[in-house]
């Protein structure tokens, strides 16, 4: 993530699904102060579900993500958005075609859907597990709070790569 520090990370449901279920949703405004969006889209998405519906409050409430349009008088990105919802979620889809044409970064752990969309496209993405890796580097919490994390999020139904944040330290190694 180094070089990236000036640009913004829009955040996909399912990073913000991730932090929400570990109860460290705040550990996000911590490490990326004033630089983290959300598209309209992406919240009415969180918003349909209810478990969520608070914590997308006070996400926005306590300013840890800026809600912003899908800015839709840009024809670029609305007929990317389109094209793209033929093949994925809506909140993905408008992530996808927002950061194509925007140059921020894509926050979204659903790497199996991303992850040739974003080479082709040149877009700089990272994952839930990366934050957490990049929070851990910075000391900014440990590798037992690490370890919870994870633990939190899979004991509550969401699929992370590995059991421990030892374990994404040595696959990003690879």
């Amino acid at each position: 993530m180094n070089g990236n520090s000036e640009k913004f990370i829009l955040l996909d449901s399912d990073v913000v699904i991730h932090f929400s279920k570990a109860g460290m949703v705040s550990l996000l405004k911590q490490l990326f102060p004033n630089r983290l969006l959300i598209l309209d889209v992406v919240v009415k998405e969180l918003m349909k579900k209810q478990s969520f519906r608070h914590e997308m409050e006070n996400i926005l409430k306590f300013r840890i993500a800026r809600e912003i349009p899908l800015p839709i008088t840009n024809k670029d990105i609305l007929l990317e958005y389109a094209k793209l919802k033929s093949r994925y979620g809506d909140g993905e889809s408008a992530c996808m075609a927002f950061c194509r044409y925007s140059d921020d970064i894509l926050a979204s752990s659903n790497v199996k859907d991303i992850k040739a969309y974003c080479e082709e496209h040149s877009i700089t993405y990272i994952t839930t597990m990366d934050i957490l890796l990049e929070a851990f580097k910075k000391k900014t919490i440990s590798e037992a709070d690490c370890n919870e994390f994870i633990n939190q999020v899979k004991s509550r139904g969401s699929k992370l790569p590995v059991d421990t944040i030892d374990e994404f330290v040595k696959m990003k190694g690879k």
